[in-house]
């Protein structure tokens, strides 16, 4: 997030020094390319840690589900045959497949 927050301030001294463009200055004009260079990494670094947050949310919410998965099978198996009178297979499909995706989301 602290890369966020950097981008406008470069985007503003780019900015600054359009408006205020002297072709008599070089060493302004190697001062803008840094601003360019430091907004070019910061969007770079936003972009790849960002990514890898929602690859890491996206794998633990994978796990959980997979551990639900597990859980909800194992239960399945061990139910009597009182309680399986009182359980429907469709109960059970329906804990697999629909309010197990919500881990995904």
């Amino acid at each position: 997030e602290g890369t966020r927050v950097v981008q406008p301030i470069f985007l503003g001294k780019m900015i600054s020094y359009v408006e205020n463009y002297n072709p008599a200055k070089s060493a302004a004009l190697h001062e803008a390319y840094s601003y360019a260079a430091g907004l070019s990494t910061c969007v770079l670094v936003w972009a790849v840690l960002h990514h890898l947050y929602f690859y890491h949310i996206q794998r633990v919410g994978m796990r959980l589900r997979v551990a639900m998965c597990h859980m909800i099978y194992r239960k399945a198996l061990r139910l009597s045959s009182s309680a399986m009178g009182k359980t429907t297979t469709g109960q059970i499909v329906n804990l697999l497949s629909n309010d197990v995706n919500r881990f995904d989301q």
